[in-house]
């Protein structure tokens, strides 16, 4: 695997198969947020845009307890993503620091799937930090579970290199024609660049396709700090880093979808 700066020119290789869009449910005239929806950390928060939704994201937070098991630190990118016609799932997976959150998010994830009709929408997966990690292990879980969103896209943002960490999951099953985006930044100094690389070393056991996997090393100038902290933010610099691309890839899989 060998590593790329310029997202846009691997972003134009998505090709992930898919069909149709939506059910007959009647949808909002204006973005909604509903949550948390259950209780403890099986909990969950759910944004609907106004109308037809075009695409799922499920986001998984970072490690943080009660503070990160709340959307206040991402609500900015997930407002954008909502008004850009996606459907957010935002899964709450733990209260405190839960050492095997995975059965807790796909139990939130599940929440949202039985409250609306999420079948045949495009899915990406965002995780920031452990859930960085996270988000590349539900898609393999997914892939293995009934009537859960499969993400067509996973976007590892800055990740810890395991989100469930006792009980490790194997990258096995997650399916070959995914799109794993992988992201670290230059001054991160919280998770460097040791998840990005134990999250290359699982997935290469697990013999998951090399032209499958895309790069992006985030860089600093002198108004944008590629911290472990600059995906929380909505400046210019941040917005370019990590909701550029994740707009790449849902117009990506839309564009798939209608071909």
């Amino acid at each position: 695997m060998r590593a790329a700066c310029v997202i846009v020119v691997l972003l134009a290789a998505l090709a992930v198969a898919g069909c149709g869009g939506g059910g007959d449910e009647d949808f909002p005239s204006q973005p909604t947020a509903e949550g948390p929806i259950g209780s403890g950390p099986e909990g969950v928060w759910i944004f609907r845009p106004a109308g037809k939704p075009k695409n799922v994201v499920i986001y998984f937070h970072g490690q943080g307890g009660a503070g990160e098991a709340t959307p206040t630190n991402h609500r900015a990118w997930i407002d954008h993503l909502v008004e850009n016609g996606s459907v957010v799932i935002y899964p709450r997976y733990e209260m405190e620091l839960e050492r095997n959150p995975m059965k807790y998010a796909v139990a939130g994830i599940r929440t949202a799937a039985e409250r609306y009709d999420l079948e045949d929408l495009p899915v990406l997966a965002i995780g920031y930090s452990r859930g960085g990690a996270l988000a590349v292990e539900y898609g393999a879980t997914a892939a293995e579970e009934d009537g859960i969103p499969v993400p067509d896209a996973i976007m590892s943002v800055f990740p810890g290199s395991v989100g469930n960490f006792d009980n490790r999951i194997s990258l096995v099953p997650l399916q070959d024609d995914t799109i794993v985006l992988l992201m670290f930044g230059d001054r991160d100094t919280v998770v460097r660049d040791t998840g990005f690389k134990m999250l290359l070393d699982r997935l290469e056991a697990s013999r998951f396709p090399v032209d499958q996997v895309l790069y992006q090393y985030v860089r600093s100038n002198e108004d944008f700090i590629a911290d472990h902290f600059a995906p929380l933010q909505s400046t210019p610099g941040a917005k370019a880093a990590f909701w550029k691309p994740a707009d790449k890839l849902l117009e990506g899989l839309e564009e798939d979808l209608q071909s």
